[in-house]
């Protein structure tokens, strides 16, 4: 059965949530046909830090937070559930995380695991693995970012059932992960929906071109290097459960595990 979703690419006001609220209300309207939403990384707060204390000041706890209520209140009002980037405060540390939202809150958390450049300065890296969450009948597991140099956290998502890959961004290096995102939505089997991020702050420049990719590693919808850009489309759990590439090949059962110990060894 066909079902829809979406991202949005916009840029977020740094260190001015409720600016960021009302740029991205309108945007969230526009989506109101999906049942699931992808937001860029760091999407309530802006990416550009000064330094650790601007993060702190930003961050909030997931289940004590005023930007996870407001997405909250726009799923009850359109009938989808978000999935965001999000900067946590868990006790005295930071992660730059990813969180399912549902009309009644946060529903699951992803703790970004490759921290990029001066996030190491920032952030802890992420400590909750790579759940795959079963919401209205789809399978979906959440990434961020600089994950997307990493096969092995892809293919855990794979390993884990996912239908689709949720993958909150705010690449700053132009194409180079745009290009792969689809690459690993072949390899896997699966779709993925890349929300990556606009505009600049304190010198960065932001790559857009946001996309969602298939589970064959076709590009069902490229939005443009700038501006804001909502994009719908449609994708089949089904055809990302069936993994036969021949009548005698399959991606994950043809794996050979015992062959990888060095991956692990390293």
């Amino acid at each position: 059965m066909s079902r829809r979703v979406a991202l949005v690419q916009f840029a977020p006001v740094l260190g001015d949530r409720a600016a960021t609220e009302a740029r991205l209300a309108p945007l969230l309207a526009r989506a109101a046909r999906a049942e699931l939403v992808v937001l860029p990384e760091l999407c309530a707060t802006g990416y550009a830090f000064a330094d650790r204390a601007e993060a702190e000041a930003g961050a909030e706890p997931v289940g004590d937070s005023r930007f996870l209520d407001f997405l909250a209140g726009r799923c009850a009002e359109h009938g989808f559930d978000v999935v965001t980037g999000f900067a946590e405060r868990a006790g005295d540390r930071l992660y730059n995380s990813a969180v399912l939202v549902g009309p009644e809150g946060p529903v699951a958390t992803y703790r970004k695991l490759h921290l990029f450049d001066r996030e190491k300065e920032l952030f802890t890296p992420g400590d909750l693995g790579v759940p795959v969450v079963e919401r209205r009948g789809l399978k979906l597991a959440m990434l961020v970012c600089f994950d997307w140099a990493f096969p092995e956290v892809w293919r855990l998502a794979a390993l884990g059932g996912a239908d689709l890959v949720c993958h909150p961004a705010n690449f700053v290096l132009a194409g180079y992960a745009q290009r792969a995102i689809p690459v690993h939505a072949q390899v896997n089997g699966y779709y993925v929906l890349n929300a990556n991020r606009v505009g600049a702050e304190r010198g960065l420049r932001f790559t857009g071109g946001s996309l969602a990719a298939g589970p064959r590693g076709e590009v069902l919808a490229r939005a443009p290097a700038a501006g804001e850009a909502v994009e719908i489309v449609a994708i089949d759990p089904a055809q990302a459960r069936d993994k036969r590439v021949t009548a005698r090949n399959d991606l994950l059962a043809d794996r050979r595990p015992e062959c990888y110990r060095p991956l692990v060894e390293s």
